[in-house]
C-alpha cells in the first residue's frame, strides 16, 4: 500500500501540473509562474520518490554494524538549492543571476562531496575533520576573505556616494582611524582573546555593511544623478559654449608628445594642419583605418575655442530610426594652448562618409580627414 507521505506528494505534484497547465492556456506572461511551478513540480516529484525509497523514513529495519553511524550534520544541501533556484530564475530575470548560481552550485557540491568523503575517512571524528580542514581551507579562506573584502569596499562605496562630499571626506577619515586604532590594538596586544579580535571585526564589518544598505537606500546625492541624467562625461558637449562639466580643469599644455599624426593650428582665423613631410601648411590629413590616430589642437587665437571631429552620423536604435552625428572633440583650450585628440575611425571615406575637423562657432574652416 502507498504511505501518507506518498500519497501527499504525489497529489502536490499532479496539482502542480495542473496549475503549470492552466497558466499556460490562461496567462500571457508565464516566465516566471511558468518557472516556479515547474520548479515545485521537480521539488515535489523528487520528495516523493525519496519516500518511495525511504517509506516514509521508517528505520525499524535492523541495520548492520557498518552502516549505523549517523553522517554529521550539513548545510550544504541548502546551498546547493539556493543556488539551483538562482539557476532557473536567472534563466528568465539576468546572466548575473544565472552564472551566480551556477557558482554557488558548483562550491555546494565540491563541498557536500567532500564532507560526505571526510566522514567516511576513518572511525575518528577527530582526524575526518582535520582532513577535511587540510582539503578544503587553502581554497575556502581565500575566496571568503575576498567575498567579505568586496562587500566591504561595495558597502562603503554606497556610503561615499550617498553623502555629501565633505561628510564623505570627513568619514573616510574616520574609518581610517578606526582602521588604524584596530590594527595597533591587535600590535600591541599579540596574546588578545580570539573572541575579542573576531568580535571586532564582525562588529565592524556589520556596521560597514549596515551603512552600506542606508546608503543605498537613500541613493546617489544630487549632482550624481544630475550628472548621470544629463551624461555629462559619456558625451563630449562639443558647442561652442564653455561645457560647466565636460571643460572642467582643462589643460593647456601637453607633456607627452609622441606617436602624433598631425598637429591642427587655428591662427588668424585660418584652421590648417602641419603633417610630417610637407612643408606648407595642408587641408586635409590622412587617417589610418580602425587605428587609433593622435592629433594636436593648438590654438594661437586671442579667445578660447575646441577643436571638433565629425565623424558622420549613426542610425537611432529608437522606432523611427532617426539618425545623429558621432561628435569628438576637445575640451576648451585657452589661448596658447594645446588639447589633444584621438581618433578611431572604422569605415573607410570611400564608403560615402565624409569626415572633417572644424572649430566649434567657426563657420568656413574645415580640415578634411581621409580615411583609406
Amino acid at each position: 500500500m502507498f504511505s501518507a507521505g506518498f500519497k501527499y506528494f504525489i497529489g502536490l505534484t499532479l496539482l502542480s501540473v495542473v496549475a503549470l497547465i492552466m497558466s499556460i492556456v490562461v496567462l500571457d506572461q508565464v516566465a516566471l509562474a511558468g518557472t516556479a511551478l515547474s520548479m515545485l513540480i521537480v521539488a515535489s516529484a523528487l520528495l516523493t520518490g525519496l519516500l518511495v525509497v525511504t517509506r516514509d523514513g521508517d528505520t525499524q529495519r535492523p541495520q548492520s554494524a557498518s552502516t549505523s553511524e549517523v553522517p554529521g550534520q550539513s548545510m550544504w544541501p541548502l546551498v546547493a538549492s539556493i543556488g539551483a533556484v538562482f539557476l532557473v530564475v536567472g534563466l528568465v530575470t539576468s546572466s548575473v543571476v544565472f552564472f551566480g548560481g551556477v557558482v554557488v552550485l558548483i562550491a555546494a557540491l565540491a563541498e557536500w562531496m567532500v564532507q560526505s568523503w571526510s566522514e567516511r575517512a576513518s572511525s575518528d571524528a577527530g582526524y575526518n575533520s582535520v582532513v577535511r580542514k587540510r582539503l578544503l581551507n587553502p581554497i575556502e579562506f581565500p575566496v571568503l576573505a575576498a567575498l567579505g573584502l568586496g562587500v566591504v569596499i561595495f558597502s562603503f562605496s554606497r556610503i561615499m556616494l550617498s553623502v555629501d562630499r565633505s561628510t564623505g571626506a570627513s568619514l573616510f577619515i574616520v574609518f581610517g582611524a578606526l582602521v588604524i586604532i584596530g590594527g595597533t590594538l591587535f600590535a600591541i596586544k599579540p596574546d588578545i582573546k580570539r573572541s575579542l579580535g573576531a568580535a571586532i571585526c564582525v562588529f565592524g564589518a556589520l556596521g560597514i555593511v549596515a551603512g552600506g544598505i542606508a546608503g543605498s537606500s537613500f541613493g546617489l546625492r544630487e549632482e550624481l544623478v544630475k550628472a548621470r541624467s544629463e551624461g555629462h562625461f559619456s558625451h563630449p558637449e562639443c558647442g561652442a559654449e564653455r561645457s560647466k562639466y565636460f571643460d572642467k580643469n582643462a589643460t593647456g599644455t601637453l607633456s607627452l608628445r609622441s606617436s602624433i599624426n598631425a598637429t591642427i593650428e587655428f591662427v588668424n582665423g585660418q584652421l590648417t594642419a602641419r603633417v610630417v613631410g610637407f612643408s606648407k601648411p595642408q587641408k586635409s590629413i590622412t587617417v589610418p583605418r580602425s587605428t587609433p590616430t593622435n592629433i594636436i589642437f593648438r590654438n594661437l587665437e586671442t579667445d578660447e575655442f575646441r577643436l571638433v571631429a565629425d565623424l558622420g552620423e549613426k542610425s537611432d536604435t529608437g522606432t523611427y530610426g532617426d539618425t545623429e552625428k558621432i561628435l569628438v572633440c576637445t575640451q576648451m583650450t585657452v589661448a596658447g594652448g594645446e588639447q589633444e585628440l584621438t581618433l578611431q575611425i572604422e569605415k573607410p571615406s570611400s564608403s560615402g562618409y565624409s569626415y572633417n575637423l572644424t572649430v566649434a562657432g567657426v563657420e568656413g574652416q574645415r580640415i578634411e580627414v581621409v580615411v583609406p
